[in-house]
């Protein structure tokens, strides 16, 4: 299973106030501490008792890494399917604008791109109708690309040229704005004609929204010269998928497909690291050839709790003889290697007993539903 987020995640992580932080609890401040130790570069390790917000404290490393790094790419290891429905899941409820129907496998995202191909070649036919041109433009990203520099971007220097030439006339920009009846259907006017400074500003507001969109036609095109599915999801998750999610065992499997493929990351995150096993847990770090002699991955983030459920080993002799069931991340935890443990569940009060420090969140103190006995 692939994830790829190009466009849609919007940052909902932002630092805390001196007064926040002076009245955030010591859960929060953990959160925080391990957030901005999984964006450090080096080894991260998180452990998390059931309930304290793994998948939650996850979501938020990639999201600071995507916005903070664009030129980076991620790859997030889990354990299960499972833990990779839950981490869609925690994406889906803090983004507004995605549509929870939203399919984020190797084919659905191949089948989005497809679907917004055609959304910006309708917007290119669109805009070569407001300036009373043919609008086979755009019939393929190919020829979208020539309308670019042929129509679009040669009108806009012209335009510059003829502001220059008038700058005291404070209504040069309303008149002369080459894409005036392309933008004629916004909430407000564009143009007010009383500041040329305000109405320029608000030209080039409008050059950047035409150049994002064939800039991303530009990005389409190979999508639409590669016919077959295979080669399509290759391409985006190879070039174009700025995080990529799988199971520690699809990496295994498909290893050489990655490295034949030329697959590049920066970034290695796992969830539920204490239940991979020990030789599993280096495969996803060897996915890439090296550069010039370098690796060149830059940050492994191990997020784990090391308290429940060991890798499932079912030969005894392994299991008890060669410890087969210890991970990389309990091995790191027994070695003293520094970590930061959540120490706040919001879940029940049932696993308090099995770590020193595990306290309740606000709520699961003040509702009376926890207090209950549980049969």
């Amino acid at each position: 299973m692939m994830f790829s987020f190009l466009l849609s995640i919007r940052p909902s992580f932002e630092p805390l106030s001196a007064e926040e932080a002076a009245n955030a609890t010591v859960q929060q401040r953990l959160v925080v501490g391990a957030i901005i130790s999984g964006v450090q570069p080096g080894l991260s390790m998180v452990v998390g008792p059931p309930g304290t917000g793994k998948t939650d404290t996850a979501v938020q490393v990639l999201n600071v890494l995507y916005h903070n790094c664009p030129s980076q790419w991620t790859l997030k290891i889990t354990h299960s399917n499972q833990d990779l429905n839950d981490l869609s899941d925690k994406i889906m409820q803090g983004e507004q604008e995605l549509a929870t129907d939203l399919d984020f496998s190797s084919q659905g995202r191949v089948n989005a791109m497809l679907v917004r191909r055609l959304e910006l070649l309708s917007e290119v036919e669109r805009l070569a109708r407001s300036l009373r041109l043919p609008e086979d433009v755009g019939y393929t990203c190919e020829t979208a690309g020539y309308f670019w520099l042929l129509h679009v971007y040669s009108r806009w220097e012209q335009f510059l040229a003829a502001c220059a030439a008038e700058q005291d006339n404070p209504t040069i920009v309303q008149d002369k704005f080459p894409f005036k009846e392309f933008f004629s259907d916004t909430p407000q006017p564009v143009f007010t004609g009383q500041s040329i400074g305000k109405d320029m500003r608000s030209a080039k507001g409008c050059f950047r929204h035409l150049k994002t969109m064939f800039q991303e036609l530009e990005e389409c095109r190979a999508i639409e010269l590669l016919k077959s599915t295979v080669d399509r999801s290759n391409y985006l998750m190879t070039k174009q998928a700025k995080i990529v999610a799988m199971t520690c065992t699809h990496a295994a499997l498909k290893r050489k497909d990655f490295l034949q493929e030329g697959f590049k990351y920066d970034n290695l995150l796992m969830e539920e690291s204490a239940q991979i096993l020990e030789i599993e847990i280096f495969i996803p770090m060897l996915l890439q050839r090296q550069e010039d002699g370098y690796a060149r991955l830059k940050r492994c983030i191990l997020i784990g709790d090391h308290h429940q459920f060991p890798p499932v080993v079912k030969n005894m002799a392994f299991q008890k003889y060669s410890h087969m069931d210890q991970s990389l991340f309990t091995r790191f935890v027994r070695l003293g290697i520094p970590y930061i443990e959540l120490n706040a569940q919001g879940r029940a009060r049932l696993y308090n007993w099995r770590y020193r420090e595990l306290g309740d969140l606000p709520y699961v103190k003040e509702n009376a539903v926890f207090h209950k006995a549980n049969a």
